[in-house]
């Protein structure tokens, strides 16, 4: 991926950050409504039952659904709080990751190349002098395009060059 085509997702990812922001807190601020109406159903349920309007059985049936929906606003606003963005960092790094993967193609570093494709990709084959692996996900995805053949991309092809492994004539 170019470093525009970078810039501009990465400022796409902002953009939706913030609405995704903006929509938790939304949702958060009405979960949070809906729990002070569930303490105060169990308030006056506890008023009533106090005053012996219900009988018990009655009070425990209410109470005990009462409760479950109040642990149920209450787990899912948890998760909101901590999982709400969760998926923002790994497309930031995969964005990242796809810029450099352009940069480490147009270099000489083997390496670099090396280890690269050693952190998005296993089952790495030397085959025909061609390194063909298995890339993991998300990075399968950008090898798999729908325009993209074995022929056409350049990872495939990565050892087309120049032995990397050449020793000098008369190393024993």
């Amino acid at each position: 991926m170019s470093s525009q085509d970078t810039k501009k997702v990465l400022a796409k990812l902002e953009k939706d950050e913030l609405r995704a922001k903006e929509q938790a807190k939304t949702t958060i601020q009405n979960l949070e409504g809906e729990l002070s109406q569930i303490n105060k159903k169990l308030e006056k349920l506890m008023d009533v039952y106090l005053n012996e309007v219900i009988s018990t059985e009655e009070y425990t049936s209410r109470k005990q659904k009462i409760l479950t929906r109040k642990l149920e606003l209450q787990e899912t606003i948890r998760n909101f709080e901590q999982k709400g963005l969760s998926w923002l960092e790994p497309a930031r790094e995969f964005v990242l990751k796809l810029n450099y993967a352009g940069k480490v193609r147009k270099s000489e570093n083997y390496q670099e190349m090396t280890t690269f494709l050693k952190n998005i990709g296993s089952n790495h084959i030397l085959q025909n002098r061609q390194l063909i692996f298995s890339p993991k996900i998300p990075f399968n995805l950008a090898a798999e395009r729908s325009e993209a053949t074995h022929k056409s991309l350049t990872f495939p092809i990565w050892l087309r060059r120049q032995d990397s492994n050449l020793r000098p004539i008369g190393y024993t």
